[in-house]
């Protein structure tokens, strides 16, 4: 799927976050990220399951709440052990990846991306960091801007991708035995591959439907 979605030509290829939590391999995730980040091509937005991850490397008074939403032994590519003991053996470079090589929010001149969600009013540089990355679809609402958001966290139980007109969640509910989702902004085709590396492709809409919503 990588190989089938790597930028050309300036091209930008955007991965909308939370990579640890819930898979059977976040180190491997993680260091292939890495591996991508030597391009300049590759954007990556920071999710609110990262952000908690983050804080409890840094902050033992967080593990708590990560351990709430991190899912079922989401550290098992570290080695066998606690919460804890397994967080100490989590590369420095995993940290800095996602302390530093991610960001909120990323714009272009027709699209803002987000993990969460943005207000219609708001700048994404001065939104607040939790928003962008814990509001739900059902709050999204048409950007004054006319910019179409395109965002993940939200869960589509349905493995489709959901298109609001103003806003695209390509979150299909991996981690659901569902779908992940990659999408081409430039025709609106996408590609969905299982867990069980099954593929599908589609079109979202048509490119002239770009504005409506």
């Amino acid at each position: 799927m990588l190989q089938e979605v790597a930028p050309t030509d300036g091209d930008r290829v955007v991965f909308l976050g939370d990579y640890v939590d819930k898979g059977p391999d976040v180190s491997g995730t993680l260091d292939l990220l890495i591996h991508l980040s030597q391009s300049p091509n590759f954007i990556f937005l920071r999710g609110n399951h990262d952000q908690l991850f983050l804080n409890a490397l840094k902050e033992p008074s967080e593990v708590a709440m990560w351990e709430c939403l991190a899912g079922e032994a989401p550290l098992s590519s570290y080695g066998v052990g606690g919460s804890e003991d397994l967080l100490a053996k989590v590369p420095r470079s995993h940290l800095e990846f996602l302390e530093t090589r991610c960001c909120d929010s990323y714009e272009t001149e027709d699209f803002i991306f987000v993990h969460g969600g943005v207000q219609p009013h708001q700048n994404p540089s001065e939104e607040d960091k939790d928003r962008l990355q814990w509001t739900a679809l059902s709050l999204a609402a048409p950007r004054i801007s006319g910019r179409t958001v395109i965002c993940g966290h939200t869960s589509q139980a349905s493995g489709r991708i959901a298109d609001l007109g103003h806003t695209i969640c390509i979150d299909t509910g991996i981690t659901k035995n569902q779908w992940l989702s990659c999408l081409d902004l430039t025709e609106y085709s996408f590609i969905q591959v299982s867990e069980s590396l099954e593929c599908r492709r589609g079109v979202l809409r048509r490119s002239s439907d770009q504005g409506r919503g």
